[in-house]
C-alpha cells in the first residue's frame, strides 16, 4: 500500500544558501545529505517526523538531468514529492493492472560522507527524473527510528526551532479537478474526498488520503476570478500559469502557531494568515527558495 509521504524535493541553485535560509530564517534544521554518485547533484536533508524535505542542487551540470536544469532556470522551487510504499512490488503490479505504464521498481543507494549507507526501491509513472508531473513511489531498506537516523547521517535528527513536527499534506495544482481526480485515482488507487471549497486561497480541492490515514495528497484547481489575500506570486493561478500542473505547496504541523509566528517575526520572514475553517499561516515562496509552505496546528 501507499502508506505516507516519504519526502518532498525542493530544487535550489545555491545549496549552502538554501540550507542557511531553511535553518536560520525558517527554523528547519538539516541533518544529513551529501553528493549523489550519479546525476551531478548534491543535497541536504531536513527530517520532519517520518517525512523529510530534500534540498537539492546541481553540482555538475554536464551530468544533471536536462529537466532539472530547465526547471531551475525558472527559479528555485518544488521539483516533486514522493510516496512511501510498504510493498513496492505489489503496488507496482497494481498500477500496471490499472493500465498505468510504470518504470521499476529499480534499486537505488546512497552513502553519506561519514560512511552511513541507505538503499531503496523506486517506481516511476513517467520518465525517471526528479522533475515530474507525478509523484514517484519508494520503499526504503529501513524504517522508523533506524531510517530517520540514516537520513540524519547516523544521528538522531534535531528538533526544529520553529516548532514544526510533522508533514501533513502536499498540494498539487491541476487545471481540471474532476479529470485530475480520476487520473490520480487510476494511477495510485487512493480514495478521494468530495470536492471542497477553500475560498480564502481561491481553490476547489480534493483530498486523496494515504493508507496510514494521517497524511494526504491534495489536488487543487483555481477558482476563476477569485480574489485572495495571498500575494500574487503565491496564488494558485500564478503557479498554474508559470509551472503548469505540479507541486504547489506543502502543509506542516507546528506545536503552536503562535510559537511559529514569533520565530518568523523575529527573523523578519513574510507570511499571510488566512482563516479558512481554521487558521493557517502561508510563508511566501520568496522567503523559502520558491517553496510555498503552509503552517497549521494539529
Amino acid at each position: 500500500m501507499l502508506t505516507a509521504l516519504d519526502h518532498i524535493i525542493i530544487g535550489v541553485s545555491d545549496l549552502a544558501q538554501a540550507d542557511e535560509t531553511f535553518r536560520q530564517q525558517l527554523g528547519l534544521v538539516s541533518s544529513g545529505g551529501g553528493n549523489h554518485p550519479s546525476g551531478g547533484t548534491a543535497n541536504r536533508i531536513i527530517v520532519i517526523g517520518d517525512t523529510y524535505l530534500e534540498l537539492i542542487a546541481v553540482r555538475a551540470p554536464e551530468e544533471a538531468q536536462q529537466s532539472m536544469l530547465e526547471r531551475l532556470a525558472l527559479g528555485d522551487g518544488y521539483l516533486n514529492c514522493v510516496l512511501a510504499s510498504d510493498d513496492i512490488e505489489a503496488d507496482s503490479r497494481a498500477m500496471f493492472q490499472r493500465g498505468v505504464r510504470v518504470i521499476g521498481p529499480d534499486q537505488g543507494s546512497l552513502k553519506s560522507a561519514d560512511g552511513v549507507s541507505r538503499g531503496w526501491l523506486r517506481t516511476d509513472v513517467e520518465r525517471p527524473d526528479l522533475t515530474q508531473h507525478y509523484p514517484f513511489i519508494i520503499q526504503h531498506d529501513s524504517s522508523g527510528l533506524e531510517r530517520r537516523r540514516r537520513l540524519a547521517g547516523g544521528n538522531t535528527p534535531p528538533g526544529h526551532p520553529s516548532g514544526v513536527q510533522r508533514v501533513q499534506s502536499v498540494t498539487l495544482a491541476v487545471e481540471n479537478l474532476e479529470e485530475a481526480t480520476r487520473r490520480f485515482q487510476q494511477i495510485y488507487g487512493l480514495n478521494s474526498s468530495q470536492p471542497h471549497l477553500h475560498k480564502q486561497w481561491g481553490a476547489q480541492v480534493v483530498t486523496l488520503t494515504l493508507a496510514q490515514g494521517t497524511q494526504s495528497v491534495e489536488l487543487a484547481a483555481a477558482l476563476p476570478a477569485t480574489e485572495t489575500p495571498l500575494p500574487q506570486a503565491a496564488t494558485l493561478s500564478t503557479h498554474l500559469r508559470q509551472l503548469k500542473e505540479s507541486l504547489y505547496c506543502i502543509t506542516l504541523e507546528v506545536s503552536k502557531l503562535e510559537v511559529a509566528r514569533d520565530y518568523l517575526d523575529d527573523h523578519k520572514v513574510s507570511y499571510t494568515l488566512l482563516e479558512d475553517g481554521k487558521q493557517t499561516l502561508w510563508i511566501h515562496p520568496e522567503q523559502a527558495n520558491g517553496a510555498l509552505i503552509v503552517l497549521v496546528e494539529p
